[in-house]
């Protein structure tokens, strides 16, 4: 695993860390919701979270590798032809589970409870954790976890700015899970 990528791992061992602690703090889980993330449209944004995904593509046999792009495909075709909050099933979901949750981008990792993050104009933005969390949570005098994102953004940009480095890649970068996975295939034709 290239350096960088092994620097991500260990941010996301640091963030998972961080979100197991906010759960147990608010007894809060995701299972049983009937509002699976997994069928959210989110956009990623770091290229390197491409890169430590199709690591974990390429520890997949053949076959489910060839069934998760052909899925990837239909999302895609999907997100295209509907309005931008149709919420479709990510590919990488089978039976209620990420196959390849190790790998998992950072969104999937911290979406769901409060969260804090310092901005570049010194203002914090706050976020009120997703909608079950809100739906079951809201009305509990339960105290506040503070689940400050900003430290792991800034270390994850600084992997970004190093993958970009080497891969001699500039622009924007905009992709869901699904349009991941696509690029993934296409790269290893």
């Amino acid at each position: 695993m290239n350096p960088y990528l092994k620097r991500l791992e260990e941010i996301f061992g640091a963030i998972d860390s961080m979100y197991s602690a906010a759960l147990d703090f608010y007894e809060f889980g995701c299972s049983g919701c009937t509002d699976n993330c997994c069928r959210t449209k989110f956009h990623h944004h770091m290229l390197a979270e491409e890169l430590y995904l199709a690591e974990g593509l390429g520890l997949l046999g053949a076959d489910k590798r060839a069934e998760i792009i052909s899925r990837a495909g239909e999302v895609v075709r999907i997100h295209n032809a509907s309005p931008e909050d149709v919420r479709v099933m990510c590919p990488l979901n089978e039976e209620g589970l990420c196959i390849l949750y190790a790998y998992r981008p950072m969104i999937c990792r911290i979406h769901g409870v409060p969260y804090e993050m310092q901005k570049r104009d010194g203002s914090v933005e706050y976020g009120i954790g997703c909608y079950r969390f809100m739906e079951e949570k809201v009305n509990e005098d339960m105290g506040y976890f503070m689940f400050n994102r900003t430290m792991f953004y800034i270390e994850m940009a600084n992997v970004e700015k190093e993958a970009r480095k080497n891969l001699n890649y500039t622009g924007n970068y905009s992709r869901t899970t699904a349009e991941m996975i696509l690029d993934i295939a296409k790269k290893d034709q």
